[in-house]
């Protein structure tokens, strides 16, 4: 039953078939949500939890429970999360709007620029030396020209080709640009220049369209938990299977065989791979007919990050009124950065510790993901994929699959692959409404 060349197979002419999601993150949820209102969906997720790097940790702290999104946090209002805000929309999340105030803190000299420098109507005094204001002239500058070298949708340039085109001052570049665009990522300078530019400054360029003013982003009250069950919740028909990690995926005959560490062995019309890129290779790599797709899925490249919730002081600016909700922290060598909730106001902080030399304390918890290095070979290979898509009854979702890398990337390659299997879908006019 199942497509035996690049084309949607029979799910796009409304028969019924057996659909396998591998993997239960975001792009997995919602394929199945889209899916299952016309096939019979089966979710195969290695973890004991749904939701992926949407993932919500709960600490208790003075004996009442704190929810703290360790994974992935920030989204706006904006056209860089349309489909993603469309279905928390539909699922009737509660949400709400925050002003995302950031700092840098130069740990080589002690200095702190605050973006804005004020907060309630009033001044962030160590961020208005004179140093500080060209820093924070020399941003607004560089962010001017963002918006019209993205409307361009250039994956060819990298962050280091597109910075030193703008031509800024040097010590401007080195002492503030880097150390502030590095802290958003927190990989190694080396490796950060060799990302997209495209991808490096693509939400940065939308959230300060308006100069140096703190970017409305919006928060869900709870958690991403509340999402993840949120969706969850609405599955009517699809069979989740927590704990049952897909071990193999063979073709025989017209189908595609799945096994899972439970022992399972099931057979299915269309597969889609819900997992990230690495992930999916292993799966696609033993399989003669996927040969293309397994070559351009082991170009794309990963990085491990470590994350931290803590109440440690120590990383944060050494000044409270330099606290913001996004600090970043320039060593000399690394920047990585700490989250902060201002609303709550406790000491519940969480920050990415990959090249700390010891682990912040008090520590609460702990969570290690991978993400991807997006270079413009990533581009490059996630163009060549697109061209792949459903090839021989096998579709990839996920962040990388479908333009910048985020939890909207990860939702909208699950809209294209509805598009496909179930064009009839009613979910799917909500999302692309």
């Amino acid at each position: 039953m199942a497509s035996s060349g690049h084309g949607p197979g029979n799910g796009a002419q409304g028969v019924e078939v057996r659909i396998a999601v591998v993997g239960g993150g975001g792009a997995g949820l919602a394929s199945a949500w889209l899916l299952e209102e016309q096939h019979d969906v089966t979710l195969f997720e290695a973890d004991g939890r749904l939701g992926g790097h949407a993932h919500t940790i709960e600490i208790d702290l003075d004996g009442h429970p704190v929810p703290i999104d360790a994974g992935f946090q920030f989204f706006g209002p904006g056209k860089p999360y349309t489909t993603f805000n469309r279905l928390l929309a539909e699922l009737r999340v509660p949400l709400r709007t925050y002003s995302a105030t950031m700092s840098l803190s130069r740990l080589t000299d002690g200095t702190h620029v605050a973006l804005p420098p004020f907060r309630h109507g009033r001044i962030v005094w160590p961020s208005l030396t004179p140093a500080a204001l060209c820093d924070l002239i020399g941003f607004r500058r560089f962010l001017t020209g963002i918006p019209e070298f993205l409307a361009q949708r250039d994956t060819t340039v990298t962050i280091a080709e597109y910075i030193e085109s703008r031509r800024m001052p040097r010590s401007f570049v080195d002492g503030f640009l880097y150390p502030f665009l590095l802290a958003l990522w927190c990989v190694d300078l080396t490796q950060f220049r060799e990302f997209a530019a495209y991808n490096a400054l693509f939400y940065l360029g939308d959230a300060l369209r308006g100069g140096l003013h703190a970017p409305e982003q919006v928060e869900i009250d709870g958690g991403m938990k509340t999402y993840v069950a949120a969706l969850t919740a609405t599955l009517r028909r699809t069979d989740v299977r927590l704990g049952a990690r897909v071990h193999r995926l063979t073709r025989e005959g017209e189908s595609w065989l799945l096994v899972d560490s439970t022992g399972a062995r099931l057979a299915f019309d269309q597969v889609v791979l819900a997992t990230n890129a690495r992930q999916a290779h292993e799966l696609v790599s033993s399989t003669p007919e996927l040969d293309e797709v397994s070559r351009q899925l082991r170009r794309i490249r990963y990085f491990d990050t470590t994350i931290a919730v803590h109440g440690d002081r120590r990383l944060m600016p050494r000044s409270e009124s330099v606290w913001s909700v996004v600090n970043a922290r320039w060593d000399g060598t690394h920047s990585q950065m700490s989250i902060w909730n201002p609303d709550r106001g406790l000491p519940v902080f969480r920050s990415w510790v990959t090249y700390e030399d010891r682990l912040p304390e008090p520590l609460y918890a702990t969570a290690i993901y991978e993400h991807a290095l997006v270079t413009v070979d990533y581009f490059d290979a996630q163009a060549r994929l697109k061209r792949l898509r459903g090839s021989h009854g096998v579709w990839l979702a996920g962040l990388y699959a479908d333009d910048a890398d985020s939890h909207e990337s990860a939702v909208h390659s699950a809209v294209t692959i509805a598009e496909q299997l179930a064009p009839g879908s009613r979910r799917l006019r909500v999302l692309r409404a």
